[in-house]
C-alpha cells in the first residue's frame, strides 16, 4: 500500500511540476524565436506559459510511464508489481480522460498558431528564400534595400545578380521552427538528432489530437500507445542490475514511440498495403495496424518479463538449496 501510495504522489508531483517547467521552456522558445535582432527581446508571457502548459502536458504524459518506472528501480524496497500496477493505472486514465481536453483547449486557443513574424529590423544581412538580403527600410512584408544571390560570389553569371529594392514585397513568414528573423534561426535551428526527436514528437501529438477529436473508437486505437508504454514496466526485473533494468525501460520507450512515429509518418505504407494479401486476417491487420504495432510490443514485453521472472525465482530457488 505504502509503494502505490508513493507512486500516486509522485505521478501527481511529476504531471504538476513536469507541466509548469514543459510550459516554462515553450514560453521561453517562444520568446526567442519571436526575437529579431536590433529589437528588445521579451522572454516572459502569462499568456504563452500557460498555452505551453496546455501543449505540453499530452507530451509528458507520454514519458510519465518511464520516468516513474525509473525511480522504482531507484529503490529497490518498493514493491514493483504494485508500483508498475499503480503506474499503468494511472498514465492509462490520465492519458485517456485528460489528454483529450488537453488537445481541445489547445486547439481552442491557437495563441502560437495566431502569431505571425514580427517586423524585421534594418541595418543587418539576412539570407531569406535563397538570397542574401540588406534592408535599409522594413514594414510588415514590404523592403528596401538590396538583394544579393547566393552565388554571385561563386559564379561567373553576376548579371542580375544584384537588385535594388524600393518597398518591393517580400514573402517572408515563420520558419519551420518558428523563428522570426533569419539571423536568430540560422543560429539557433536544433541539431539533427533533437530535430528527429521534436519532429516525432510533433507527429505523434498531432496525429493524437486529430484521434481525440473522432470519436471514442479512434481514440481507443490511437491510445494502445500509452497501453504499449506501460507495458515497458514488465520488463522492469529483467536484469539482476539496476543499470541495465534502466537501460530496458529507456530503450523500449524509444522504440515504441518511434515505431508509432514511422507509422504515422507513412514509413510503413509499402508493407502495410502487402498485408491485404493475407486474407482477411491480414486485412484487419492493415486497417488497425498501429493497433497491432503497440499489441505485438505489449505481448513480446509481457513474455520478456514473464520468463525472466521464472528463470530470476529458479535462481533464487537453487541459491537458497
Amino acid at each position: 500500500m505504502k509503494t502505490v501510495l508513493i507512486e500516486m504522489l509522485a505521478f501527481a508531483l511529476l504531471c504538476v511540476f513536469g507541466t509548469a517547467a514543459g510550459g516554462f521552456l515553450i514560453m521561453l522558445y517562444h520568446g526567442v524565436a519571436s526575437f529579431v535582432a536590433g529589437s528588445q527581446m521579451n522572454t516572459l508571457s502569462a499568456e504563452a506559459f500557460l498555452s505551453g502548459m496546455i501543449a505540453a502536458f499530452p507530451v509528458l504524459l507520454l514519458f510519465v510511464p518511464m520516468f516513474l518506472l525509473l525511480t522504482l528501480i531507484r529503490h529497490p524496497r518498493y514493491n514493483k508489481i504494485l508500483g508498475s500496477a499503480t503506474i499503468a493505472v494511472l498514465s492509462m486514465s490520465a492519458w485517456f480522460f485528460l489528454a483529450p481536453i488537453s488537445f481541445k483547449i489547445s486547439q481552442e486557443r491557437n495563441f502560437f498558431a495566431a502569431q505571425s513574424s514580427n517586423d524585421l529590423t534594418p541595418g543587418y544581412f539576412r539570407n531569406i528564400n535563397g538570397s542574401l538580403y540588406y534592408f535599409t527600410f522594413a514594414s510588415g512584408n514590404y523592403v528596401s534595400g538590396i538583394r544579393v544571390k547566393n552565388d554571385y560570389f561563386s559564379s561567373d553569371k553576376t548579371d542580375n545578380a544584384i537588385r535594388i529594392l524600393d518597398s518591393g514585397y517580400l514573402n517572408f513568414k515563420r520558419d519551420a521552427y518558428g523563428f522570426s528573423d533569419p539571423i536568430v534561426g540560422e543560429n539557433l535551428t536544433p541539431p539533427p538528432v533533437l530535430q528527429n526527436f521534436l519532429k516525432g514528437i510533433a507527429t505523434i501529438t498531432v496525429h493524437a489530437a486529430k484521434a481525440s477529436s473522432q470519436g471514442i473508437v479512434k481514440w481507443l486505437i490511437f491510445s494502445s500507445i500509452m497501453a504499449a508504454l506501460v507495458s515497458v514496466g514488465a520488463v522492469i526485473s529483467a536484469s539482476e542490475w539496476k543499470l541495465a533494468d534502466a537501460f530496458y525501460i529507456t530503450f523500449d520507450t524509444f522504440v515504441i514511440l518511434t515505431l508509432n512515429c514511422f507509422y504515422l509518418l507513412g514509413r510503413f505504407d509499402t508493407f502495410v498495403q502487402a498485408l491485404e494479401n493475407f486474407g482477411s486476417l491480414g486485412l484487419l491487420a492493415k486497417n488497425n495496424f498501429q493497433l497491432a504495432i503497440n499489441c505485438a510490443a505489449m505481448l513480446f514485453l509481457i513474455l520478456l518479463g514473464t520468463v525472466k521472472a521464472v528463470v530470476h525465482a529458479r535462481k533464487r530457488m537453487e541459491s537458497e538449496q
